[in-house]
């Protein structure tokens, strides 16, 4: 006991010291998590160390980022504030059901099944601590733009691979003729925010010439890659967009003319001779309901004849562990539900949906009231990081929300760097980076 409690606490002390640069690198972190993303999607198959457990890269990384969120607080890097408080809370609840987890079913079944789960609590916890200026927001929206392209080079490569007729199994292919589908739902709502960020940046006139056309790129793609799930998540965002600002109505109509026009270009170069299975690929991804009715059957099945429910489940969740077996068309399904609406209830009941809601909804208030003169410092502006929490709430309807996706969704909660200008300070038309904003730190 002795012998493992020795090599515990040297354990702790190693990740400590590992996690400690990262208590004030938030961009590192980022840039972390998005390299992770681009080797899983790379690779196909991730990478992984038989530890009892199968440990992934990501894994390692999270676990970092956990210690040096709880590091920030302990030193008093990051004060509490309500947006905070909502988070911490929401996280103290995830510990309860994986403690209880871990007491009735044992650490393995249920580490395993709260994996998902600790990511995102880990990832909006640690960015979340952070108080960001201008000049940090620009440097992890670099990496995620940089990440966006990586990925289409790497389904453009994949699609002229099946052109070839070569016999490359990746994510997607195959499902739909010519497997146009070469990443996952998650990569692709990744090239979906970084179009939003390129047309917002765009309209605001921020940022460097050539990322403010990105959208020109990233929108095509997400046409060609047939995500329905991204297609809806889009459009929700041109319409939130075009609620708060008359200025992205005219260029969503305009915007969605040119990105179906240049889709079009981009099929006639890339797969002229599949045009016909184009069509009928298209057609199918827009009206196929199967996928859909498979998930809202295993909703159903879940809430209505679950025998892990009771009162006190439905209000603080079931301990992790417990799985998700349902019956679905005749076969039994034990798979997680594909939605992190499904996942929190079921996990952190009605208070964790409560908790997560509260902090999407306080973070995007606080963005819409800050002062005009001051959301547009927000590099690329403070509707974009708004926009963000939007497109999480309505991406995470039928999917679980992806690792990398707490990287922004932790920065769109995270502290503001800006300071209200003073009698001596530059006026506010001055650059964004002497006049608004401050090196990350806390407070």
């Amino acid at each position: 006991m002795i012998f493992y409690l020795f090599f515990g606490m040297i354990g702790l002390a190693l990740v400590c010291v590992l996690a400690f640069p990262l208590t004030t690198r938030p961009a590192l972190a980022a840039t972390l998590l998005m390299a992770c993303a681009v080797v899983y999607t790379a690779l196909i198959k991730s990478p992984a160390i038989q530890l009892g457990v199968l440990v992934y890269p990501a894994d390692v990384v999270y676990v970092l980022l956990f210690v040096a969120a709880i590091l920030r607080y302990a030193m008093q890097m990051a004060r509490l504030n309500r947006l905070r408080t909502l988070i911490i809370c929401l996280l103290l609840l995830f510990l309860l059901a994986l403690a209880r987890g871990f007491v009735r079913f044992g650490m393995k079944p249920a580490g395993v099944e709260c994996r998902e789960m600790f990511y995102f609590q880990a990832g909006i916890l640690y960015f979340s601590s952070f108080n960001l200026g201008a000049r940090v927001r620009e440097k992890i929206l670099n990496v995620w733009l940089g990440t966006s392209l990586v990925l289409t080079a790497i389904c453009i490569l994949r699609w002229l691979a099946v052109l070839a007729g070569l016999d490359i199994a990746f994510s997607g292919a195959g499902e739909l003729e010519p497997g146009f589908r070469v990443i996952s739902a998650q990569d692709a709502d990744i090239l979906g925010v970084a179009f939003f960020a390129s047309m917002i940046m765009n309209v605001n006139q921020t940022g460097p010439w050539w990322q403010r056309k990105l959208y020109y790129l990233f929108g095509p793609m997400v046409l060609l890659l047939q995500h329905r799930t991204v297609w809806l998540v889009m459009l929700v965002g041109f319409l939130w967009l075009g609620m708060q600002d008359k200025r992205f109505r005219r260029q969503a109509i305009w915007g969605m003319v040119t990105l179906a026009i240049l889709a079009v270009v981009a099929v006639a170069f890339l797969f002229g001779s599949y045009s016909h299975d184009i069509a009928s690929a298209l057609q199918n991804s827009a009206s196929n309901e199967d996928t859909f009715m498979w998930r809202f059957s295993g909703w159903y099945q879940l809430l209505f004849a679950n025998p892990a429910r009771n009162t006190l489940n439905d209000i603080i969740g079931q301990p992790y562990g417990t799985g998700f077996a349902r019956v679905i068309r005749s076969g039994v399904v034990d798979t997680a539900p594909h939605s992190h609406y499904m996942d929190t209830f079921l996990r952190m009941g009605i208070l964790g949906m409560l908790l997560w809601l509260g902090s999407f909804r306080a973070g995007i208030r606080r963005l819409k009231k800050l002062p005009p003169d001051v959301q547009r410092h927000i590099y690329p502006g403070a509707r974009f990081w708004a926009l963000v929490l939007v497109l999480q709430l309505a991406f995470a309807f039928t999917y679980s929300i992806p690792f990398h996706h707490s990287v922004l969704t932790g920065v769109a909660l995270a502290g503001l760097g800006i300071r209200r200008r003073k009698e001596n300070d530059p006026a506010p038309d001055a650059p964004p980076d002497t006049a608004w904003s401050a090196r990350a730190g806390g407070g």
